[in-house]
């Protein structure tokens, strides 16, 4: 499996193209979207996921959604309204208009499970700095070399999503972190929604808002 790791305008949101032989998904098309569809041209793209929905992190879905029809567009049931509104999705805050025009294929549940080239990907529902936030965790396996989780803005390296926008909760993403994350093995290589990677053990010895 490789995992391929795109900032993207307009705030430098993590995008990731994550491929298993000729099949691959896309997390969280945020914007630059000419670019994530040329790095995927050559892959069957089965998924498109999101880890939540918030515009920086949805801004590119239309154009790429677009160049793939065949894959799936996954969120959170919780959060399947906010792709068709500018005010929930944050966008009109920032003078944009980031509106889904198409239909969403999959509203996601903790734990479902989607399949790419028979691997197994578990959804991982991890509310607090959204209703709706997801992370998408891949077990260690003859085709992943690594437990790998895509934790969107519930986990960064040394800290925690924002919990101050609408429908966010302190209480619940610190919660959903302890009760959902910190669970899986500690050599799990964390791939957030911005900024650097980190892992579970990293998280569990300093990450000052799990440890206070």
């Amino acid at each position: 499996m490789e995992i391929r790791k795109m900032p993207v305008a307009p705030i430098g949101a993590n995008c990731y193209i994550v491929s298993e032989a000729d099949e691959a998904f896309i997390i969280d098309p945020g914007g630059d979207a000419e670019e994530i569809i040329r790095a995927a041209k050559n892959f069957d793209v089965r998924y498109i996921l999101l880890t939540h929905a918030h515009f920086d992190h949805i801004g590119g879905l239309n154009e790429v959604k677009e160049a793939f029809p065949e894959a799936k567009t996954a969120v959170h049931k919780l959060e399947k309204e906010w792709l068709y509104s500018a005010e929930l999705n944050l966008s009109e805050n920032f003078g944009l208009d980031s509106v889904y025009e198409q239909n969403v294929d999959i509203e996601l549940e903790d734990g479902m499970a989607l399949d790419l080239a028979g691997t197994k990907i578990k959804v991982l529902h991890t509310p607090g700095h959204t209703p709706g936030s997801t992370c998408f965790y891949i077990g260690k396996s003859y085709t992943c070399e690594n437990h790998v989780l895509f934790s969107g803005d519930t986990l960064f390296r040394s800290s925690i999503g924002r919990t101050d926008f609408p429908g966010g909760s302190g209480r619940k993403i610190v919660e959903s972190i302890k009760t959902k994350l910190l669970t899986l093995p500690d050599e799990t290589v964390v791939y957030p929604g911005h900024d650097e990677n980190t892992s579970i053990s990293l998280e569990k010895k300093l990450n000052p808002f799990l440890n206070h």
